[in-house]
């Protein structure tokens, strides 16, 4: 039986434990996965108690091909605890962060659009 459009249109991830250089293999496969299966995709990042540039390297990389593609990836809660950490350690949430990213950690994104 094939999956109907709603079905294949919306998935949601959820990304927990230690997400570093160890398990990017693993994060990566969660990523590809969904992206063969929906349009639109949410990450849940509030279980992560480990995180490391790896994972925003990930996650924007990913964020960029779901762009290129015709679709799109967001988080489903504004980065904090060890995901946020990172962020901040790394300077990805200044004010003049490139290319709203700024807005796609802090789930901002669809405020800064209506701005447009």
């Amino acid at each position: 039986m094939a999956a109907s459009q709603e079905e294949l249109s919306h998935t949601a991830i959820s990304l927990d434990g230690a997400r570093t250089v160890r398990t990017a293999d693993q994060s990566h496969s969660l990523l590809l996965e969904a992206f063969r299966t929906a349009s639109s995709i949410t990450v849940d990042c509030s279980q992560i108690t480990e995180a490391d540039l790896s994972l925003v390297q990930l996650l924007l990389s990913a964020r960029k091909s779901a762009a290129a593609g015709g679709k799109r990836l967001t988080l489903s809660h504004a980065a904090e605890g060890a995901l946020g950490s990172v962020l901040a350690r790394g300077g990805f949430l200044t004010p003049d962060s490139p290319d709203g990213q700024r807005a796609f950690w802090l789930m901002s994104e669809a405020s800064d659009e209506n701005r447009s």
